[in-house]
């Protein structure tokens, strides 16, 4: 009887305890679910090692992302410079080709003003020592000569002059040709009229070296073609088969080939070598000076004048030893 007490008391201590952790359960249930978790819970650990994890990769690979960012844009600013050094580079280089052809150019030019003021005294020294000498003696001897003594020594002194006159007159004519914007003036012409121009030029020279003019050109042959340069061609040839003849016989003929009118001036005089013929004939077909070759500036005229009239000039022997040069003309 005495131990009833006892066990009921007993009893109801458990269920006392029973009912307070009955209430914390419930309790804890109406909690969010980290709230029971507590530091030493697996769980919690590898959640958190996991948001370790994660946000340590996102950084490296955040880093990573930036240096191939950065290593790209140094790539592109250093091909962009290679780029850059390149195209300096070219451009130093193509100055530096202008400066090598320009010193080329100027040192060409130079070589060939040498060349042209060469062959300018080597023609005027001919007439004006003519034209001083002559003179000369005329200053001396006017007084006491007879007529025909005056006559012709003044007739002399006559061709010396046109030959001077004739040379810068020409001289001008081609230094205007030299220049890229000129023009050839193309007009249709009695071939026999320039000709004949040229004979009445020249009459008193053929009878101071005792030549005789022979034309044998057609009286209805037409050429369309500038008459400034082919008078000036054709009245260099005259002049140097009369120079090259004494008591001889210097013919002017024209013939028609196809599309074409071919002048020849031929003489009777001296001649010239083959290898010399050669030598001229190669002269005649290039464009630039040949060093050795004697020319003079009527050879220049008429190579540059023909090529203003897409003409060709060969050089040959003719029948009688003397010297004849076709000149090729389209008509």
């Amino acid at each position: 009887m005495s131990s009833l007490p006892f066990i009921h008391g007993n009893g109801m201590a458990s269920a006392g305890v029973k009912s307070r952790f009955t209430q914390s359960i419930e309790k804890c249930r109406r909690l969010p679910y980290g709230f029971i978790l507590g530091w030493n819970d697996p769980l919690w650990v590898s959640v958190l090692l996991l948001v370790v994890i994660v946000a340590t990769g996102w950084f490296l690979l955040r880093i990573r992302y930036r240096n191939q960012q950065q290593h790209l844009k140094q790539e592109h600013e250093t091909k962009i410079r290679i780029l850059q050094q390149q195209e300096l580079i070219s451009e130093l280089q193509l100055h530096n080709d202008q400066l090598k052809t320009s010193r080329e150019n100027l040192s060409l030019s130079i070589t060939e003003k040498d060349r042209f003021i060469s062959i300018l005294i080597h023609d005027l020294r001919s007439p004006l020592r003519y034209l001083y000498k002559n003179t000369a003696y005329l200053f001396r001897n006017w007084k006491q000569d007879s007529p025909a003594e005056l006559d012709g020594l003044i007739t002399e002194i006559n061709n010396s002059t046109k030959q001077i006159h004739f040379l810068t007159e020409e001289m001008m004519q081609w230094i205007s040709t030299q220049d890229h914007a000129y023009g050839i003036r193309l007009k249709e012409y009695f071939l026999l009229e320039i000709v004949t121009e040229l004979e009445e030029l020249y009459k008193e020279n053929m009878l101071q070296h005792g030549n005789a003019l022979q034309l044998e050109v057609p009286s209805r042959m037409k050429i369309k073609t500038d008459k400034v340069l082919l008078k000036t061609i054709l009245r260099n040839l005259l002049d140097n088969a009369n120079k090259n003849t004494d008591d001889g016989v210097v013919r002017i003929q024209a013939r028609q080939a196809y599309e074409k009118i071919v002048v020849t001036v031929s003489d009777t005089g001296v001649g010239i070598s083959p290898r010399l013929l050669q030598d001229i004939n190669r002269y005649f077909s290039a464009s630039e000076a040949m060093p050795g070759l004697n020319t003079q500036f009527g050879h220049e005229i008429i190579r540059d004048f023909a090529r203003l009239l897409n003409a060709t000039v060969v050089y040959e022997t003719s029948e009688d030893g003397g010297v004849l040069v076709s000149l090729t003309v389209p008509c």
